[in-house]
């Protein structure tokens, strides 16, 4: 599978905006502020079982997702692929103009991506929400659009 440059960046902009945020709502013991709904503790839970194998079992099947821009229903988005994490560059302290002092040990990461398609009237922005799945379970993704006007989105699951 090839992979474009403008693809690499976008995922990988995209992975590292997610680990920071999971970061930063882990130190501060917070929740990220946001005008969307939220994760619950037995939402959390639920995402933390689920895999690369289960998404695959459901690929092609229908999310209800639950926006918090005051409509009473929910939206439908479908799983249309699960695809691998880019591969990370690996670090050349040699082109760095100062070296570090001691060796580091390479983070060990395993995650996946989820390409979501919906037909809503208008996209649904960048933001966190309540997806329900009748064989998964009720979990928070935070998906953000793939382009301006479009109906595909992409999530990003990163596990250290």
């Amino acid at each position: 599978m090839s992979v474009s440059r403008r693809k690499f960046l976008q995922h990988s902009i995209l992975a590292a905006f997610v680990l920071a945020a999971r970061r930063l709502r882990a130190g501060t013991g917070q929740r990220a502020a946001s005008g969307n709904t939220g994760p619950d503790q037995a939402q959390d839970a639920t995402l933390k079982n689920l895999d690369r194998a289960a998404f695959t079992r459901v690929l092609g099947s229908g999310f209800q997702v639950n926006p918090a821009t005051g409509k009473s229903s929910p939206v439908w988005l479908r799983l249309l692929a699960v695809e691998d994490l880019p591969a990370l560059a690996p670090v050349n302290p040699g082109l760095m103009a100062v070296p570090p002092k001691q060796k580091s040990v390479p983070i060990q990461t395993s995650g996946f991506m989820l390409d979501f398609l919906g037909t809503l009237p208008e996209p649904l922005a960048q933001g966190t929400y309540v997806f329900d799945h009748p064989q998964l379970g009720k979990f928070s993704l935070l998906i953000v659009p793939l382009g301006q006007g479009q109906q595909t989105y992409v999530a990003v699951i990163n596990r250290l």
